[in-house]
């Protein structure tokens, strides 16, 4: 190293940390004599992407609390931790959080606001989000970003009323962000209708589609079973060269698939390759809908890593047929190979099966 001082330093945990390798970066970290912000964002972050890592991340901010003469803690260290205690649902630590930003005047920033609105959402305390927003309203603090990040928690809470509310009443807020979040989270939220009609509203009012909206009103698609605007939604996405998106992709088999036309669902799956994983699931469920189990069984075991829907598809399909013998030895074989408990729809077609 030509030249010893912090900014060498901190160059080469960085380039230890975005290659994973965090024993080396710690180490690097640890013999380092000059620390400051960089040094110390560099390893938090680095932690708070990476799984397993979350204590050793947490240890390390409250480290940098007593080094505070030449690492201060700023807003990245502060977003970084909250996002963290948010996918750890770390309510009582996120609290702490939020008070050291008070005290430090750090909770200002329209991407703190927003941080803070996604932790307590996530978190489980969705009212503590919108008292959060309440306090900056009239600090003319709310922009388009902390509006999405509000629209956000009220769609992953089931708020669909008050998602409403504020996306008709903040027109000047409201961005492509805005439009895809409403139409997701209607579409999960059991108000697929009003997600298809949002969707038709979005291109009205001059805003473009992308991958995100339409993996969302493919979804309404097929909770709905609407075959007709799924073959709209297709072409359009035909049209915009979005099949190779694997989720877009799986999308249009699975909606294919619950509306029986397997011909289509096929010709699709063909097309997207047995690499997706999602489409593969799709198939199988449509194949064990119509009661074909030799072609959900044929997909079937030809996937290495099956998931728990492709299980209980091929289970429950066979139950239907009064293949119950078939029924039992696959369950006996996920049993054996699966980690998992089996979900609710497994054990009501077993127990189906026993009294058949």
């Amino acid at each position: 190293m030509p030249e010893r001082n912090v900014f060498s330093w901190n160059t080469i945990i960085n380039a230890y940390v975005k290659a994973r390798n965090f024993s080396k970066a710690k180490c690097i970290f640890d013999s380092c004599p000059f620390k400051d912000s960089v040094s110390y964002n560099s390893m938090i972050s680095g932690y708070a992407r990476s799984d397993d890592y979350a204590s050793e991340a947490i240890e390390l901010f409250i480290q940098m609390q007593f080094d505070k003469d030449t690492a201060r803690i700023d807003e990245f260290t502060l977003t970084t931790m909250l996002n963290l205690v948010a996918n750890l649902r770390l309510l009582h630590y996120g609290k702490q959080l939020h008070s050291f930003m008070v005290k430090s005047g750090s909770d200002l920033s329209v991407f703190a606001l927003s941080s803070l609105i996604d932790m307590y959402s996530k978190s489980g305390s969705f009212w503590d989000a919108c008292r959060v927003v309440n306090r900056r309203v009239c600090e003319g603090l709310v922009d388009t970003v902390v509006n999405n990040a509000l629209l956000a928690a009220c769609c992953r809470e089931g708020k669909i009323e008050i998602a409403r509310e504020i996306f008709l009443s903040n027109s000047e807020l409201i961005d492509d962000v805005s439009w895809n979040t409403m139409i997701s989270g209607c579409a999960q939220n059991g108000y697929e209708e009003e997600a298809v009609e949002l969707f038709k509203h979005m291109a009205e009012e001059g805003f473009r589609w992308n991958e995100h909206t339409f993996g969302s009103v493919l979804a309404a698609c097929s909770a709905l079973k609407c075959l007709k605007l799924g073959k709209e939604v297709h072409a359009w996405v035909l049209k915009d060269g979005m099949c190779s998106n694997p989720f877009i992709s799986s999308g249009i088999v699975d909606i294919y698939s619950k509306c029986g036309n397997l011909r289509y669902a096929e010709s699709v799956y063909n097309s997207v390759g047995r690499s997706n994983v999602y489409a593969v699931t799709s198939m199988i469920v449509g194949y064990s809908a119509i009661g074909d189990l030799f072609g959900a069984r044929r997909l079937f075991d030809s996937v290495a890593q099956k998931n728990f829907v492709m299980w209980t598809s091929i289970i429950s399909g066979y139950v239907k047929l009064q293949k119950c013998e078939e029924a039992f030895v696959l369950f006996r074989e996920y049993a054996v190979k699966e980690t998992t408990a089996p979900d609710a729809v497994i054990l009501v077609s077993l127990l189906t099966a026993c009294v058949i």
